[in-house]
């Protein structure tokens, strides 16, 4: 298996190195060279938030599994939380919830990168580019969903996300909607929190009648309605449904029902979406949008959070954020945020 480092794809034009959980294995997958719409041996798809999934825009290219070489040095990212209006918005939404227009919404907002620094001290100034920010979120071991993806248009995003959107195998679809962060060390704490269980129970009910709306009937289950990933930085909750796709519904149908994704908008999910854009002040382009890995067996689909894209400045902008219902209280949402924050170090 071919050793690659980071270094190695700088002056790549157009790629995507994907982290172990889009193959379903150990190993990373490098497509490249990405080109729009073409066939190729593997299919990378991408839909930003705003874009509808039916829309998703596909990159064909030559998968090849691939060991990634990291930097000896961890560079330490200097992050700044633009989290104004945060706590106001929380507020706006439980007001919402009490009037009986929306249970739940998931409020974001963003952290700006704007330097990676050497970790040693001695004062030495990286380039900001996506190995480096890559290297930084694997510094603590690799995330199920890392990426790292260069379009043939320029565009740049890094992903640490942990979230299966769905994945696909024939016809067997299960998807894997994650609410309830806690810090690292604090399981007991999570498993104990009604409003977490809650907040999960709502999503997973909207994802169970997104895939009755795609499966066979009666083939929709939810064999896990609760279980816990232990993250180096937090404690996420996670569910699993699972059903039967229809004869004849494709990847653009899925993609068209469930991104974007629940956790990510909210329950009723239009309603979540309408209050997300009244009350956000920048889109949230890649953040909170899909990626996925499509083979001729099986297919992955991550839910782009933990994810930062490349601005026009070649400084780089960070999406968090969490569910907000009716008993959240602000300053704890904002705490549950900087937890996200941790997965930068």
């Amino acid at each position: 298996m071919r050793v690659v480092g980071l270094e190695a794809l700088r002056d790549e034009r157009a790629f995507a190195l994907l982290g172990p959980g889009y193959g379903g294995g150990a190993e990373w997958t490098l497509v490249t060279p990405l080109v729009a719409g073409a066939g190729g041996e593997v299919g990378v798809w991408l839909a930003a938030y705003e874009t509808p999934g039916g829309q998703a825009e596909r990159y064909g290219g030559r998968g090849e599994l691939v060991e990634v070489q990291f930097p000896a040095e961890a560079v330490a990212a200097r992050v700044t939380l633009e989290e104004g209006g945060f706590l106001e918005g929380v507020g706006r939404i439980r007001e919402a919830i009490a009037v009986g227009d929306v249970y739940q919404v998931n409020l974001t907002v963003r952290a700006k990168v704007d330097s990676l620094l050497s970790s040693s001290g001695g004062g030495g100034r990286h380039a900001l580019d996506g190995g480096s920010l890559l290297a930084r979120l694997c510094s603590r071991g690799v995330p199920r969903f890392a990426a790292w993806v260069r379009l043939p248009d320029g565009r740049e995003l890094v992903s640490a996300s942990p979230e299966l959107l769905f994945e696909v195998r024939g016809r067997a679809i299960r998807a894997e909607p994650m609410k309830g962060t806690a810090p690292a060390g604090e399981r007991a704490w999570l498993e104990a929190s009604q409003k977490d269980r809650a907040e999960l129970a709502m999503i997973t009910d909207l994802l169970r009648d997104d895939l009755n709306r795609l499966c066979e009937a009666r083939s929709v289950e939810v064999p896990c309605a609760r279980r816990f990933l232990e993250l180096p930085y937090a404690v996420q909750a996670v569910s699993d449904v699972t059903g039967v796709l229809r004869e004849g519904v494709g990847l653009r149908e899925v993609l068209e029902r469930v991104h974007p994704g629940g956790s990510v908008t909210g329950a009723p999910r239009e309603a979540a979406r309408a209050i997300i854009t009244s009350l956000e002040t920048s889109p949230r382009g890649v953040y909170c949008g899909t990626l996925g890995l499509e083979r001729e067996d099986e297919t992955r689909f991550a839910l782009l959070i933990r994810t930062a894209e490349r601005r026009k400045d070649g400084t780089w902008t960070y999406g968090v954020g969490g569910g907000i219902t009716w008993d959240s209280d602000a300053g704890a949402e904002l705490e549950e945020v900087r937890v996200k924050l941790g997965a930068l170090g």
